[in-house]
């Protein structure tokens, strides 16, 4: 891929909002229980804890330009323990796209298309998002822009005619919970939204001047936050904390509610809307993200490569072939693996960078 091609200040706020906005659409109801209504307020300073970690990528891209966090440590470690590292970046963006894509394909068979089996419907969303990753940084970006603009106006359309029917009453008192229910649900929705972190380790080569721009993540993460505590919010208004911790897709289930008289009806098909958006960005996210680390191991035909880490995201899709079994595994990742192994990855980069800045400080004596 070609390293000097620069994104804009658009498309990572928006990269920033997407990648933020994964697998935790699914599996915020996780928190419930510890949280009750304060699940949006944890929502909300889960995702904005993710910014200081945003940063430290942006802040390693300052000293090495053009470099990605696992070009940063193989100048350190070497290539056989950088391509360790490398191998359980690719696995993990891998598990997460088939986490994904399982979830989304069981909410369409459910609301929309009960009849068609569902590894057609994976393998149609896995060709669409190899289409897009094979487009490489420049149309992968604009794909962004598009993508959650049009995921913010369908959220927005669908829950227009909410405040008829929110109930004050289901969010009121806000912190009806214990002080460590409330860290741990926080904690738990910043391991989640923790997967715009992957991305970033990759891209950061694309940003121009990053340690000068870190402002472009903090707006595009302080926006996701904000959009997706809210709608946690309105969830739990229109149906009550009891009953939202209890249904899958509660965004879809909510929007059914909504109606203006009797003539506008069946808002959910926006909701679904940003689904789809959200799916089709976060899978070709997570393939980009691993085929351009496979490409750090094995540069040629990078194609086949891609198509490869299609078939090892589509084959453990259709096997897994459950609801329950992709939301505790994305739960799984969420609480005990992505952020774990982004701040273990954070740390040796930032080691590395010392000890290449010492090693050139000492040749230029």
């Amino acid at each position: 891929m070609p390293q000097n091609i620069q994104l804009t200040r658009e498309q990572v706020i928006f990269l920033s909002f997407l990648g933020a906005i994964g697998n935790i659409v699914y599996i915020h109801t996780w928190i419930d229980d510890y949280t009750g209504r304060a699940a949006w307020v944890a929502g909300l300073l889960g995702i904005l804890f993710v910014i200081p970690f945003a940063v430290w990528i942006f802040y390693l891209g300052k000293f090495q330009p053009q470099s990605t966090v696992f070009d940063i440590l193989e100048r350190c470690l070497g290539k056989f323990p950088n391509m360790a590292i490398i191998v359980i970046f690719i696995l993990l963006n891998i598990t997460i796209a088939v986490a994904h894509l399982n979830m989304f394909t069981q909410m369409i068979n459910a609301f929309f298309l009960g009849t068609t089996p569902p590894w057609i419907i994976m393998l149609i969303l896995i060709l669409i998002c190899v289409m897009f990753a094979y487009g490489e940084i420049k149309v992968f970006g604009r794909l962004v822009e598009i993508l959650a603009a049009f995921g913010i106006i369908n959220y927005f359309a669908a829950f227009i005619f909410a405040p008829k029917l929110f109930h004050i009453e289901y969010v009121i008192p806000v912190f009806d919970t214990s002080l460590t229910g409330f860290i741990k649900g926080s904690i738990f929705m910043l391991g989640g939204a923790a997967e715009v972190l992957l991305i970033f380790m990759v891209i950061v080569r694309n940003i121009p001047d990053s340690g000068k721009h870190y402002m472009w993540v903090v707006k595009g993460i302080a926006l996701s936050s904000v959009i997706f505590s809210f709608a946690i919010m309105i969830i739990i208004g229109i149906m009550s904390p009891e009953l939202a911790k209890r249904i899958a897709f509660g965004g879809v289930n909510a929007a059914k509610l909504i109606q203006a008289g009797k003539f506008l009806q069946g808002l959910e098909i926006f909701i679904f809307g940003t689904y789809q958006i959200i799916a089709i960005g976060k899978i070709t996210v997570s393939m980009y993200c691993a085929w351009t680390a496979v490409k750090k191991i094995f540069n040629k035909k990078p194609l086949l490569q891609l198509i490869i880490i299609a078939l090892m995201m589509l084959i453990p899709s259709i096997w897994l072939g459950s609801y329950n079994k992709a939301y505790f595994l994305a739960v799984f990742l969420a609480s005990y693996i992505i952020l774990p192994f982004s701040v273990l990855t954070l740390l040796l980069a930032s080691i590395s960078v010392l000890i290449t800045n010492k090693r050139a400080g000492s040749a230029t004596k």
